[in-house]
């Protein structure tokens, strides 16, 4: 994986790796690797990643528990992401685990 340095705002467009500027090591890396067993591709771009919250499905990504989840949220959203349906559908309740 390259490490993109980014300049700019992150869009929804950007790599994935663009939010290695933004997000703990603890929450990227299952996000890229523990895709590996969930039932889907790993993501490829920040609107992927942006799309498996609203979804519920990075539940699915191994080493991703609800405080990581929590963080990738409410990243996302800081950062300018709509994350439309966020409320209802990603599980961030239990954010001390």
């Amino acid at each position: 994986m390259t490490n993109y340095p980014h300049h700019g705002p992150v869009t929804r467009d950007c790599p994935v790796e663009c939010l290695l500027t933004e997000l703990s090591r603890k929450a990227f890396n299952p996000l890229i690797r523990g895709c590996c067993y969930a039932p889907f591709d790993p993501p490829r771009t920040v609107g992927d990643v942006a799309d498996l919250c609203t979804r519920n499905q990075l539940s699915e990504v191994d080493g991703l528990g609800p405080r990581r989840i929590s963080e990738i949220a409410l990243t996302l959203a800081f950062i300018g992401i709509d994350l439309t349906g966020h409320q209802q559908t990603c599980n961030t309740r239990n954010i001390n685990n």
